[in-house]
């Protein structure tokens, strides 16, 4: 039985993958959140376990990842976080990590849309870069998933994957379709983009030059 651990667990993806991996998979979930007792609910008591904590407490997050196979970490992280997850993910014996990152890391945007979108993250992109890279520089088997802008809409799951060094040109997708995308990689093992950055975007959304909801 795969054991999957969701860093940042009660975010948005964080529950969509859950209820995924719950619905869809026979793997067991360990979901880590702060106050996850108040923010997370069990729904499966025989395959999930919730784990209070901030992210940033290594005892406590190398704790919950004990006996863990993968880890998601459904959180951007700034070098901090990075270096904590690295840190708890060493404690832990454990090396496979997807990350739900943000675009724009790798400078990897173009056009207008490359424009807009460094002005809409505006000073937070410098941190983002830096724990990106911490990330990608570390020993862990790091996928890093550079998601353009998200909206909901569980009626829309195509996605479109990027290589690593290509630009993103793509400027929304759904979170259920990132959602749907860490699902598969789990399912299969999250054999594929082992220590790669990677894009994911909306097939036909890299026509506009900022997503339709703005």
């Amino acid at each position: 039985m795969t054991n999957i651990a969701i860093l940042g667990a009660a975010g948005r993806i964080g529950q969509l993958v859950r209820a995924n991996l719950i619905n869809q998979t026979d793997m067991n979930v360990t979901l880590v959140a702060r106050s996850a007792e108040q923010r997370l609910k069990i729904h499966d008591d025989d395959r999930e376990t919730f784990v209070s904590t901030d992210l940033d407490d290594v005892k406590l997050v190398a704790e919950a990842l004990k006996g863990q196979d993968i880890v998601v970490l459904a959180v951007a992280p700034h070098p901090e976080l990075a270096q904590a997850v690295i840190q708890a993910m060493h404690d832990a014996g454990i090396s496979r990590l997807i990350v739900t990152g943000v675009l724009g890391v790798d400078d990897e945007v173009p056009g207008a849309f490359g424009a807009w979108n460094e002005s809409m993250i505006g000073g937070e992109l410098p941190e983002l870069k830096a724990g990106y890279q911490a990330l990608m520089a570390s020993d862990l088997d790091v996928t890093y998933i550079r998601m353009t802008w998200l909206y909901d809409d569980a009626t829309e799951l195509t996605y479109v994957i990027s290589q690593p060094g290509e630009p993103l040109p793509g400027v929304q997708v759904t979170r259920e379709a990132v959602a749907a995308f860490i699902t598969k990689q789990l399912a299969e093992g999250a054999q594929a983009y082992q220590n790669e950055s990677i894009g994911i975007y909306e097939p036909g959304s890299e026509k506009f030059s900022k997503p339709t909801f703005y």
